[in-house]
């Protein structure tokens, strides 16, 4: 098979290389896991919320995914950050759908992002309440595991 080479555009090679709020955050309000149970890929987001104004002061993100994932990673990032929780949440529905219409792999990979940041809502909401466990969101979309890569 012929292998073309594709254009990266610059912007998403610098926040492949240098992706935006990438890190952990140790003092946070909210933590939440985006899991593809098919590939192993996962995303741990980390919230600050201004229990105030609901908006989200700080974010962190960690991943041990593809580029295509830090590139998510950064862009959702950068889209959360200094918004209120519910305008991410509205934000994060609404790439759901879109994500739909994307190659499978692409689309996982920026599901993965979007599953995080839901399980940390979730996480936050819990912790109001008094409680604390993991929050977990698994990615629906299927990602193709190459040839040979164990599931």
């Amino acid at each position: 098979m012929e292998q073309t080479n594709i254009p990266i555009d610059p912007k998403y090679l610098e926040l492949m290389l240098n992706p935006t709020n990438y890190g952990e955050m140790k003092e946070f309000d909210a933590k939440g896991y985006g899991k593809n149970s098919q590939t192993g890929e996962m995303v741990v987001i980390y919230l600050k919320i201004d229990p105030v104004s609901q908006i989200i002061t700080d974010i962190k993100w960690q991943t041990n995914g593809c580029g295509t994932t830090l590139v998510s990673g950064a862009l959702f990032s950068e889209e959360y950050k200094g918004k209120t929780l519910q305008s991410g949440i509205d934000f994060t529905e609404n790439v759901f759908e879109k994500i739909k219409d994307n190659p499978p792999d692409d689309a996982a990979c920026g599901e993965v992002v979007a599953r995080a940041f839901m399980a940390a809502v979730k996480d936050y909401e819990a912790r109001k309440r008094g409680e604390e466990k993991e929050h977990i969101e698994y990615v629906t979309l299927s990602c193709p595991v190459p040839e040979g890569e164990m599931k």
